[in-house]
């Protein structure tokens, strides 16, 4: 059982550093956060789920890199606040009222700087690995990057995260011990959503610097303050977006789609729009609900976060109207 305990070079972490409330008890069904919410499923350090508060919609808000449970192994010489830009920090937070709205919430406790759940698991920089891989690796310019399945830069980009090369066994565990099993549970909830409606709506969950990075096509350029993504509308019915986009226009963000990030292993793993299964990315501007250089919650982190509850009833009474009509398009059902 992974140890969700941080590392020696964690424990201490700045003074101001806010640190999400711990869980009461191990490993178990319907255990409680410390503010007494109901949790449904929880492997300590790898994920935890809250099911729908009410009726259910056929609707899974993932929030797969924005955990801070470091393992104790975790080691680097880079600064903390360097090794946490990577993060999409406080989405579990922001998205928490989605099971009130009647959708499934899964949140991956562990780093994207540990192992990366928006990456490919083939998608290693094979010079990282002490030793031979023992399948294929795949490494994409994400891994050029430094930010592959295991990341060897820190998200600023210029600061090496890894003091040195990982083991096989090491990254075999990350894998197979914190990625695959948030993963499985995913698809399985997706899956689960689909058989008993015919149709699942998947909203990944993350967060984009106010402006471009050194590594970005759109490097030191202001973004959008929401951008979502669908793989060039691979990912899910048109429908989905605009449901998202129109609501998000409501409240007065600008928003935009596919234009900063068109979205990456989270909705490429899961999406079957063929077959029901509907998947989009939403990134959110930190700006408008963090100060980023001090990783701290904003002013209107509270407002953003009633914001992303009215959007998360809207997607919820969109997954409902998809089940009245058995899964098909308006259209389809002959309702348009």
């Amino acid at each position: 059982m992974p140890n969700p305990q941080s590392c020696g070079r964690y424990n201490d972490l700045p003074a101001s550093f806010p640190v999400a409330p711990l869980l009461r008890q191990d490993a178990g069904e319907e255990i409680e956060l410390a503010d007494g919410v109901a949790v449904a499923k929880y492997i300590p350090g790898v994920f935890l789920r809250r099911d729908p508060g009410g009726p259910a919609a056929p609707v899974v808000f993932d929030i797969p890199r924005s955990g801070g449970e470091y393992p104790r192994r975790f080691r680097s010489s880079a600064p903390f606040d360097a090794v946490q830009r990577s993060i999409s920090m406080y989405l579990e937070e922001l998205y928490a009222d989605a099971p009130d709205a009647g959708a499934t919430y899964l949140f991956a406790l562990f780093p994207n700087a540990f192992v990366d759940a928006n990456r490919h698991e083939t998608d290693i920089d094979p010079a990282m690995i002490d030793g031979t891989w023992p399948g294929t690796l795949e490494p994409t310019i994400k891994s050029e990057l430094g930010i592959g399945l295991i990341h060897s830069m820190c998200g600023i980009g210029d600061i090496p995260l890894q003091d040195g090369k990982l083991s096989v066994a090491d990254v075999r565990d990350r894998i197979e011990n914190y990625f695959l099993p948030y993963h499985d549970e995913l698809a399985a909830q997706l899956e689960m959503h689909r058989q008993r409606s015919g149709v699942a709506f998947h909203v990944s969950c993350h967060s984009m610097a106010s402006i471009g990075g050194k590594s970005t096509v759109d490097a030191g350029q202001p973004r959008s303050q929401f951008d979502i993504g669908d793989r060039h509308g691979t990912t899910c019915e048109p429908g989905f977006v605009a449901v998202v986009k129109e609501t998000l226009e409501n409240f007065g963000y600008e928003v935009t789609v596919n234009k900063h990030y068109a979205g990456a292993e989270s909705i490429r793993r899961h999406a079957r729009p063929e077959a029901g299964i509907h998947s989009l990315q939403i990134e959110m501007n930190r700006s408008l609900y963090m100060e980023e250089d001090e990783f701290l919650r904003g002013e209107a982190f509270d407002t953003v976060r009633g914001h992303l509850a009215a959007l998360e009833k809207a997607i919820c009474a969109y997954a409902r109207d998809r089940t009245a009509t058995g899964g098909k398009a308006p259209a389809e059902a002959g309702l348009s």
